[in-house]
C-alpha cells in the first residue's frame, strides 16, 4: 500500500525503512508490539475476578499438546523476554515502561 501511496515498485529496489521516512507511516509490526505489551501491563495489575484476566491464566484440564512444532500462546512472547513471573513484573509501571523499550527494540529495524 505505501508503494503505491508513492508510486514506486518493487523494481525500483526501494527499502521499505525509505519508503516509512517518506510516507510517515509506522510499522504495524510495532504498533502490534507497543499494543500487546500495554494490555498484558493492563492485564497483569487487575486484582478483580475478570474474565480476562481468567483467560490469560487458563489451561486447558488435558493440557496435551500436538506433536511437532508448538503454537505459540500469547504470553510466550512476554516470558521469553521477561520470565515467567512477568505478571509480577507488570505491577511495577515504571519497570514495565523501561522494559516496554528493550522489548521494542528487538522488533525495530534499526535495533
Amino acid at each position: 500500500m505505501e508503494r503505491i501511496m508513492i508510486e514506486v515498485t518493487r523494481r525500483d529496489r526501494v527499502t521499505n525503512q525509505n519508503l516509512r521516512e517518506k510516507t510517515n507511516v509506522q510499522d504495524i509490526i510495532m504498533e502490534i508490539k507497543v499494543k500487546k505489551w500495554r494490555w498484558a501491563g493492563h492485564l497483569a495489575r487487575q486484582h478483580d475476578n475478570r474474565w480476562t484476566k481468567k483467560i490469560t491464566n487458563w489451561t486447558p484440564r488435558t493440557c496435551v499438546r500436538r506433536r511437532g512444532r508448538q503454537s505459540r500462546r500469547w504470553t510466550d512472547e512476554l516470558r521469553e523476554f521477561t520470565g515467567v513471573l512477568w505478571q509480577r513484573r507488570a505491577q511495577d509501571r515504571w519497570k514495565w515502561k523501561i522494559d516496554e523499550e528493550a522489548f521494542l527494540l528487538q522488533w525495530s529495524e534499526i535495533g
